[in-house]
């Protein structure tokens, strides 16, 4: 009777997580880069934080898919290299295409091949290793 009462419970529980689920309305998708930051010789926070900004003028503030996109550096605790970009689209399908517009903006911004590399070369010095993870919103606890 016990293990027929648990699974009631469980069967119900999944039902009701389901139910809330699916009155989810519109949930944006994230896109969730940690990237491992690292501080090559000669370089400076300055140079690092130009290079972004360039990013984002010339890619991420032209791209119509993205709704917003936010860059953070880790802030507090033993490990200072961590530094993550959240990308929000309205959906799964916008991920692949706002990452197929930022090569055309990419493109756009840098024409010159030489200086597109230049830029690239500059910019990439400061990323090691990353990892890629994509979330659904959870609208039914938006704040």
């Amino acid at each position: 009777m016990r293990n027929l009462s648990i699974c009631l419970l469980l069967t119900v529980a999944l039902a009701f997580s389901g139910m809330l689920y699916a009155q989810e309305e519109d949930p944006s998708v994230f896109v969730v880069v940690t990237w491992e930051l690292l501080s090559p010789e000669g370089s400076s926070y300055a140079e690092f934080d130009s290079l972004a900004a360039l990013w984002a003028e010339n890619v991420t503030k032209n791209n119509e898919f993205i709704i917003s996109e936010t860059t953070m550096s880790h802030m507090w605790g033993s490990n200072s290299s961590d530094f993550v970009v959240i990308t929000e689209v309205k959906s799964f399908a916008d991920v692949e295409k706002a990452q197929s517009r930022n090569f055309e903006l990419v493109d756009e911004a840098w024409p010159d091949k030489d200086e597109r590399q230049k830029y690239f070369d500059a910019y990439s010095k400061y990323f090691g290793n990353h990892s890629d993870e994509i979330y659904q919103e959870r609208t039914s606890v938006r704040n």
